[in-house]
């Protein structure tokens, strides 16, 4: 199931950047090619694709340990001080990404109240776009409470 999960969150990562670099190229050959055709919601498009890639990532990154970090100085620590270091981490994350999460809910919910949509011709809903906040720390702090999960069984790898 794990592993369905990531190559699910790495596939829709995958396909959200690459239509963002796809439209973006797309965008610079009209510009020269024929300038006319050019549709004024590209570079709005090109934004929330990255935006909700970006929030997608964030669960991976912290996974496979790639955010930051010290490493140095917890690397001198003895081993159960190392492990007690991880879990307020992993604990501090679960409480930081929990609220932005939060926050990022009343967002979108405020967004959806006032009907509020972009400037561009596509008038997209901006609730749309500010919801990869909510998915992507919800994400997060469900990747941290794995975490203490495998910290607290000494599943941790």
């Amino acid at each position: 199931m794990k592993s369905f999960l990531v190559g699910l969150e790495t596939g829709a990562t995958g396909l959200l950047a690459l239509a963002a670099a796809l439209l973006t190229v797309s965008e610079s050959v009209l510009r020269y090619v024929a300038p006319t055709k050019l549709p004024d919601w590209g570079a709005e498009v090109t934004v929330y694709l990255v935006g909700w890639a970006v929030m997608l990532s964030a669960g991976r990154l912290i996974r496979d340990r790639m955010h930051v970090s010290v490493e140095m100085l917890a690397e001198q620590l003895p081993e159960r001080t190392q492990v007690a270091l991880r879990l307020f981490t992993c604990l501090f994350g679960v409480v930081v990404a929990g609220c932005i999460a939060w926050a990022g809910w009343l967002m979108v919910d405020f967004a959806i109240l006032l009907g509020e949509r972009s400037d561009s011709s596509i008038r997209f809903p901006m609730w749309a776009y500010y919801a990869a906040i909510p998915v992507g720390f919800g994400l997060s702090a469900a990747t941290y409470f794995w975490q203490i999960a495998m910290i607290a069984t000494g599943q941790e790898g």
